[in-house]
């Protein structure tokens, strides 16, 4: 594995770990759910089961954006236009759901959001710098036939 590889890797994982860290935390605070009543609240108990599935999820899209960025092949700017087409989607369906969710779904929408975000922002820097590159390369071309 390159050394750019194992970066990225590291940096994912922490992502991905600080995440669901986060979304367990939110998860075990009452004040982050809603409640009709004040009584209510004092009959909570957490789903464990539903955290556990959000924040495997959370994984699973930290786990998209991984192979997208390591993947050697095609150019980056492909790969995060094929990631888009996974995750923006799957973004728009996950959060229709807003109103009086819990604390640790509006997490997962932020950070749903955030990968988008980021594969958005890669895709353009890639292909930009790519177009930059064949420019300068067809300038330097031309001026070497110039100067013939």
């Amino acid at each position: 594995m390159q050394r750019r590889s194992q970066v990225i890797t590291v940096v994912v994982a922490m992502m991905a770990l600080f995440a669901s860290a986060n979304a367990v935390r939110l998860s075990l605070d009452p004040n982050q759910y809603f409640f009709y009543a004040p009584e209510d609240r004092a009959a909570w108990e957490c789903a464990p089961g539903h955290v556990a599935f959000v924040c495997s999820v959370m994984l699973a899209e930290a786990a998209l954006f991984w192979g997208v960025l390591v993947s050697p092949r095609p150019v980056l700017w492909v790969r995060c236009a094929i990631g888009l087409v996974v995750l923006v989607p799957w973004a728009l369906l996950s959060t229709m759901v807003v109103v009086h969710a819990p604390g640790y779904v509006l997490f997962h929408h932020l950070w749903v959001w955030l990968l988008v975000g980021l594969l958005a922002i890669a895709a353009f820097a890639s292909a930009g710098w790519g177009a930059f590159a064949k420019v300068r390369e067809a300038m330097s071309g031309s001026a070497t036939k110039a100067g013939r």
